[in-house]
């Protein structure tokens, strides 16, 4: 496993090589469309299926090989990570995120994604202390400009066995620019790193 911080704020990393060769080589096998799923809270509206956690299924392995290694993850990131749990989402044709910022309830949040999908990371942009508003509500942080910032502060490709994981903040804008095309699927497991 390498994890990096892209820059000085040593806020959002770059991670790569999480799962094993093996357990990647079975994830490869499997059928995505076939497993079945529900919605994701919050998102209900994307075309993101969270995917059903069997028992002994490739997905428990991940999740399992993933929280293995909490102590490492958290000791590289500045955190006391004492467990990581995961949903699955498997992003569908015509899937994309307009930029925003994640509600404080998400504190350490990990992506990893699972299956190589061109042109379907995660950007992170630059943005001024102006451009941000505070509510009170459940999502408090809002991006108020009128458009895609155009300082890029980091951009993730979607390359199995890589991500990144982000210490969130009222400054972490993030989104999928672009939009799934009519055979792309893009995996991914998003953990919540707990302390």
């Amino acid at each position: 496993m390498n994890i990096v911080a892209i820059d000085d704020r040593k806020d959002l990393f770059q991670v790569k090589d999480v799962i094993s060769n093996e357990t990647m080589e079975k994830l490869s096998k499997v059928k995505l469309e076939d497993i079945s799923w529900t919605k994701q809270e919050w998102q209900e509206h994307w075309k993101r299926r969270k995917l059903h956690v069997a028992p002994d299924s490739i997905f428990e392995q991940i999740e399992k090989e993933i929280n293995s290694q909490a102590e490492l993850i958290g000791a590289i990131i500045g955190r006391n990570i004492k467990n990581i749990t995961a949903n699955f989402w498997l992003d569908m044709p015509g899937f994309t995120v307009t930029p925003h910022i994640d509600n404080p309830g998400v504190d350490n949040a990990f992506q990893l994604y699972l299956k190589d999908c061109d042109n379907a990371g995660t950007v992170f942009y630059n943005l001024k202390d102006s451009e941000i508003e505070t509510k009170d509500d459940e999502q408090f942080w809002y991006y108020t400009g009128d458009k895609v910032p155009s300082s890029l502060r980091h951009a993730f490709n979607c390359v199995k066995n890589t991500g990144y994981i982000m210490l969130n903040n009222e400054k972490q804008l993030h989104g999928v620019p672009t939009t799934l095309g009519k055979d792309d699927l893009r995996l991914s497991a998003y953990c919540y790193c707990r302390e």
